[in-house]
């Protein structure tokens, strides 16, 4: 191996290097999402480094034939050729090449970073001070962004804590994998205002994690501190018995002691109980994002079940999921990632992309474990690679129940983790020492992956220019409005990619403008190309259906009607299109197939919808219908709208209206005091409608008013026990039958029940007789 290198290798690789963690900290640049400026900025960084090593490789060929010959590389690489040859069978090849793109780069990243990471003397000191000022810096922004949220509205909202990050997950994992460097920081510092900084700094992250409340990221967290306190209790016992290993958990304990008194004598009273959210991680069956990652697993594990070897290609999941959740999506949010990288490359890339990766992380801890175990590196040495070990395991965390890998912000910690443990093992190990291969072979490979690096440049930047054009699309589409000039449509965003963040086809979003401005035929070609890119979301089948409504070709438009209610049935846009244009069709054997689809969800719009569309097309009476009216009407026993419907349904229109003039003639003769004749309209207004719960009660008031108060309470009885308005009326009248058959004692229940009901006019009876 040659020597160090030169002056220029030694100087810039550091640099370099803060270069490659300065990704994490790029802003929107007036995109949807950080991430496209983010992917932009390492495929320039790794392609200027590659050119950069490839200039200097006389000085560095030795390390760079050492780093790369290792199982580690040799799979990372193999993972990267797998996932590349999904392109074969991807649902959407356009979406692959944004995410092979994305995911190249970051091997690149991890060969870039390995061979500057040689070039550096030091680099564990280096990479702890980076690192632990950047966690600095991320900890700050969290509590400046917090103390601007008391002083703004008096409390804390864990979920807004996104510090400099995109979310609150990003932002606390970034914090926790940064932690067991830190860690380091405080063993390995000669002086104790140097440990009690780094204890400080550790007190304030926890703070922020307290605040945050991202209930892996605390789980995490924990893990770390374990593992630290046992590392510091094992080398007391096994390797010296030094007074500073107890120190070490001291400086440990204490912050985390201080931030759960911090947290439950302040931050608690303002709404960032870190106590009460830990409890809630166990609680799997009643916390719905639990209950989601178990149902996005099951999809993912039911379709591996069929596909074994071929998924459906890198990045696709976010399309072939929303056919697995269809019934539990609300409007178009889709569950873009499986909340777990390892069984999303699985559903994406079959089980051998699944072991790939695993095993990436596997040879990195057997690497670790050989490097401890087997090494004759010093005892300090050793101390980083369990703490880079422990940094792994926090990232692994996040990976098994998020997608850090779609995110620089961490993956770039996660590639620095690799590169340095890869790094040392090759170093010490050689493990392919013995194997010649010709420099020229390592030239020859560095300028492919220019080669290749340089299209990706081109992806990234069209996704970064797409990610701002859709900050006006995906505006418009949200707001259901036309800001974006026609003329302006197709070059507003570029090819690539061709759905938006959230899913949906572009074409699709753009055809929308060519259906408002009438032009169906260029709309209808834009949604072709849009079901093509997306063919699960089905907008661009709803948006076809209306297109041909407003042609007034109805076949056409029930067919397509029918695809998207069936293909996202709990979407409300799909349900209103599909029963309006079953109305219009007068198709009764749809609406039937329909009707399950409907209701599964208990949604009020589709219940109402489906009752007066079936009303029309069914005769009154029809018991079928009848009883559906009656399930949607103690579903919604305060809806008048509803309620209206059954009765309509179940005793018909004509007696609904035979029922109302007998009820206003009554109401008209109890004004005049005619009690008698009163009592006799409203019990004929119930023979002819006795859903309507209004007649009993005026019958059996008028009945009250009479004497007649054993047929006054069967009245009342009947509403209270099987029509309950819930309105306190009727408790009200049967309290003062009860008062009026000389029994105030058992009236005052029932008044209870009335003024709690809202039902003012019984608060004066109540306090005459109740309130003594």
């Amino acid at each position: 191996m040659k020597a160090q290198g030169n002056i220029i290798l030694t100087t810039l690789s550091p640099v370099i290097l803060i270069l490659f963690l300065c990704i994490a900290y790029i802003p929107n640049l007036e995109a949807v999402d950080k991430i496209a400026p983010q992917w932009l900025a390492m495929s320039i960084i790794n392609t200027v480094t590659l050119f950069f090593i490839y200039i200097h490789r006389k000085y560095i060929i030795g390390h760079l034939a050492v780093f790369f010959n290792t199982y580690l590389s040799y799979l990372y690489v193999f993972f990267i050729i797998w996932a590349a040859l999904s392109y074969f069978y991807a649902i959407n090849q356009t979406e692959f090449i944004v995410n092979i793109t994305r995911q190249f780069n970051v091997m690149v990243m991890y060969f870039n970073m390995g061979i500057l990471l040689s070039q550096i003397k030091g680099k564990i000191k280096f990479t702890v001070g980076i690192i632990t000022i950047f966690l600095a810096i991320e900890v700050y922004a969290v509590l400046d962004q917090a103390l601007e949220m008391i002083n703004t509205s008096g409390n804390i909202s864990g979920g807004s804590l996104k510090g400099l990050t995109a979310n609150r997950n990003i932002t606390a994992f970034s914090i926790a994998v940064k932690i067991p460097f830190l860690f380091y920081f405080l063993y390995s510092a000669k002086k104790e205002h140097y440990k009690f900084f780094g204890s400080i700094l550790f007190a304030l992250s926890l703070i922020s994690l307290s605040m945050i409340q991202s209930r892996a990221s605390l789980l995490a967290t924990f893990f770390a501190i374990s593992a630290f306190i046992i590392l510091n209790i094992f080398m007391f016992f096994k390797v010296e018995k030094l007074k500073k290993y107890w120190v070490l958990i001291a400086y440990t304990i204490v912050p985390v002691i201080f931030t759960l008194f911090v947290n439950q004598v302040y931050l608690a009273q303002k709404g960032a109980d870190v106590v009460s959210r830990a409890a809630t991680i166990a609680e799997v069956t009643t916390d719905d994002s639990i209950t989601a990652r178990i149902r996005y697993y099951s999809s993912v594990l039911e379709h591996l079940s069929y596909n074994p070897i071929f998924g459906v290609g890198l990045g696709n999941w976010k399309l072939k999921s929303i056919d697995y959740d269809k019934y539990d999506l609300m409007g178009y949010v889709v569950p873009y990632h499986a909340h777990s990288d390892f069984i999303q490359l699985g559903a994406e890339l079959g089980w051998i992309g699944f072991f790939s990766y695993l095993g990436i992380f596997i040879l990195t801890i057997f690497f670790v474990f050989k490097l401890i175990s087997k090494s004759t590196n010093s005892i300090d040495k050793k101390v980083f690679f369990f703490l880079l070990l422990t940094g792994l395991g926090v990232y692994s965390v996040d990976s098994s129940l998020n997608f850090p890998i779609a995110r620089p912000h961490v993956l770039v910690i996660w590639t620095l983790i690799l590169a340095l443990v890869n790094e040392y093992y090759a170093e010490f190990f050689k493990p392919f020492d013995g194997k010649t291969v010709k420099s020229s072979v390592y030239s020859y490979s560095m300028i492919l992956i220019i080669l290749l690096l340089t299209p990706t440049i081109f992806v990234t930047n069209s996704v970064y220019n797409s990610l701002k054009g859709q900050m006006v699309l995906l505006q418009d589409f949200n707001s259901n409005q036309f800001n974006v000039p026609l003329n302006q449509i197709d070059n507003l965003v570029p090819d690539i990619p061709n759905i938006t963040v959230t899913t949906i086809p572009i074409n699709s979003v753009k055809a929308r403008y060519y259906f408002n401005a009438k032009k169906y035929d260029k709309a209808i070609a834009l949604l072709e190309e849009g079901t093509s890119a997306n063919p699960y979301l089905y907008y661009s089948e709803v948006l076809r259906s209306q297109i041909y409504l407003a042609k007034g070709r109805l076949d056409s438009a029930s067919v397509y009607a029918k695809k998207a209610f069936f293909g996202l049935p709990n979407n409300a846009l799909h349900a209103s299109n599909y029963i309006n244009i079953i109305n219009q069709t007068r198709d009764r054997e749809a609406l039937e197939e329909a009707f399950e689809g409907l209701v599964a969800k208990n949604d009020y719009n589709n219940w109402k919808n489906y009752l007066i569309v079936a009303s029309q097309l069914n005769p009154p009476k029809e018991q079928k219908l009848v009883e559906r009216a009656k399930r949607a009407a103690q579903l919604f026993p305060l809806d008048q709208s509803i309620q209206g419907l059954y009765r309509n349904i179940a005793v018909g229109p004509e007696a609904v209206n035979k029922g109302t003039a007998f009820s206003n003639a009554g109401l008209a003769l109890f004004n005049q005091a005619d009690y008698i004749n009163a009592a006799i309209n409203f019990e004929k207004a119930i023979a002819q409608n006795p859903l309507e719960y209004s007649y009993y009660e005026n019958a059996a008031t008028a009945n009250y008013l009479l004497g007649y108060l054993d047929k006054a309470e069967q009245q009342i009885d009947i509403v209270i026990k099987d029509m309950n308005p819930l309105d306190g009326k009727c408790e009200y009248i049967k309290a003062l039958i009860y008062i009026k058959l000389g029994d105030p004692i058992g009236a005052c229940p029932l008044l209870q029940t009335s003024v709690d009901s809202g039902y003012q006019q019984a608060l004066g009876t109540f306090n005459q007789y109740c309130n003594q």
